[in-house]
């Protein structure tokens, strides 16, 4: 429920900035124009920072599982062994 009503919440606020920033701007770039409304050029600058942070967080994420060495098996394997020794023993 909690969930729901954030979600009405967001959806509210973004109909009353739609609203208030509806003004058509221009942006140039080089020979390149677009026109549209503040709000979605707002939106579209949003999303792009969002896209760009997602990519770093990732590369993040990504140069950390790099450094983490793998246990060699010979590790993995002798760690096990002094359990089975005392059992074989046992038996």
């Amino acid at each position: 429920m909690a969930i729901l009503f954030l979600a009405v919440l967001i959806l509210a606020v973004a109909v009353v900035f739609s609203a208030q920033n509806s003004i058509p701007v221009t942006l140039s770039f080089i020979r390149w124009q677009f026109s549209a409304s503040l709000a979605i050029v707002v939106f579209l600058a949003m999303l792009t920072g969002m896209l760009v942070m997602g990519l770093c967080w990732m590369g993040v994420g990504f140069k950390k599982k790099l450094k983490k060495k793998p246990k060699s098996q010979d590790a993995a394997l002798s760690g096990g062994t002094g359990s089975l020794t005392k059992e074989n023993k046992t038996l």
